[in-house]
């Protein structure tokens, strides 16, 4: 379309835009960074961007604002949502023009780095809540553009002295240091092609933005898929021969990890998303990952659907006979899984813990659930209750 038809006697036209670069080497990701007037030659009021917007817009008699619904300034918009592709461009070689420049960007003796200057240009990308509703558009499109040839740092493999720089599109979003070190680089790349975004840029970086790119956060599915695909590898058996107590910790950590990061995303409501949740759940209560007391192979809650899994007794609690008999009965989630938990995760515990009574699991001193889930459908079965040795029937009675 030829400009004389959008606006007469026009053959071309310059849109512009402009970054401040004094703040570069002191930004940090609290710092807010002033914002800058929407130019159309001269200064308009500040639409919300942290940098400088030039074009030839058409504007109201007392130059404040620009003219809305107007054919022309929509037409400028729609071009202007080049800018961030190419200012990424320019943005990549920054500390190497700085380097050469003789203006004084207040520069310290280190030079600056790549990273460094990919977060600066993150941190300039404007959030909707922070424009004017006019520009929406044109940052959304914007960052739509960037999606596609913008690198974002990731450590290759297992080794953090390496980086590589990949699409958004495959990288995931882990602060969690624990969770890094369970679910491994290796892990990730190997089962999903994806990789751990650079602790440092990632710490520094607005997650909401990064999230609009294409990166995404570690989710449930992702550890279903890779606990369903560690059990298909040697043709491995639900065991705990096969199945170590510290890779089912392990999962279970991974596990109550992505069930936080659900409850913690923007916009989750614990009424609209409560049937997220339950699903997740439902999926979790159907993995063989329980290990119980004195059994060789590890079980799922729906196994136990009408019966109880126990929490380990408390030690320092001094039972009657008749109850420790029924305690001893009843299945029983393997001490060792918990003591593994406190030993090496002792802040994650009392999280897990929660996690596993909610998928079902009941504290010993809940003797009506006991004996409404247990002794009940025992005592109605005869082919149950005749197998139970006299001492253990009487103290069913008791």
């Amino acid at each position: 379309m030829k400009l004389s038809e959008i606006k007469c006697d026009v053959e071309s036209t310059t849109i512009a835009v402009a970054y401040p670069l004094n703040p570069i080497y002191e930004c940090s990701s609290r710092q807010i960074l002033s914002t800058q007037p929407l130019f159309a030659y001269l200064p308009l009021r500040s639409y919300g961007f942290r940098f400088i917007l030039q074009a030839d817009f058409e504007i109201t008699a007392a130059r404040q604002e620009v003219i809305r619904d107007n054919r022309w300034n929509d037409w400028l918009k729609s071009e202007m949502v080049q800018l961030f592709s190419l200012a990424y461009e320019q943005f990549q070689h920054l500390p190497e023009l700085l380097t050469k420049c003789t203006l004084d960007f207040h520069q310290t003796n280190n030079p600056l780095t790549k990273i460094q200057t990919l977060k600066y240009f993150l941190k300039l990308i404007p959030m909707r809540n922070e424009i004017d509703p006019y520009f929406n558009t044109f940052v959304d499109k914007s960052i739509q553009g960037l999606m596609g040839i913008i690198r974002l740092p990731v450590f290759c493999h297992d080794d953090e002295a390496i980086i590589d720089w990949v699409l958004p599109s495959q990288c995931v979003l882990v602060r969690d240091t624990f969770i890094r070190k369970i679910f491994s680089q290796s892990l990730l790349l190997s089962h999903f092609n994806s990789y751990y975004l650079h602790e440092e840029f990632l710490k520094e970086s607005d997650e909401q933005i990064l999230i609009k790119l294409g990166c995404r956060r570690l989710d449930f599915a992702d550890i279903l898929k890779l606990i369903r695909t560690l059990y298909k590898q040697n043709d491995q058996i639900h065991s705990t021969k096969t199945t170590s107590i510290e890779q089912i910790a392990q999962w279970l950590l991974c596990i109550d990890y992505s069930l936080q990061q659900q409850r913690e995303r923007p916009g989750f409501n614990h009424d609209q998303d409560d049937d997220t949740e339950q699903t997740t759940i439902a999926e979790l209560k159907q993995l063989k990952i329980i290990p119980l007391r004195q059994q060789t192979q590890l079980v799922s809650i729906d196994e136990f659907e009408n019966r109880t899994i126990l929490f380990p007794p408390d030690k320092t609690i001094k039972y009657a006979k008749h109850l420790k008999i029924v305690l001893d009965d009843l299945p029983t989630i393997d001490d060792r899984l918990l003591y593994y938990i406190e030993d090496k995760y002792p802040r994650r515990l009392d999280s897990i813990k929660a996690l596993l009574t909610t998928l079902g699991l009941c504290d010993a001193r809940n003797m009506r659930r006991i004996y409404r889930s247990h002794i009940v459908p025992i005592i109605r079965d005869d082919s149950q209750w005749s197998k139970k040795p006299d001492a253990t029937l009487i103290a069913y009675l008791i």
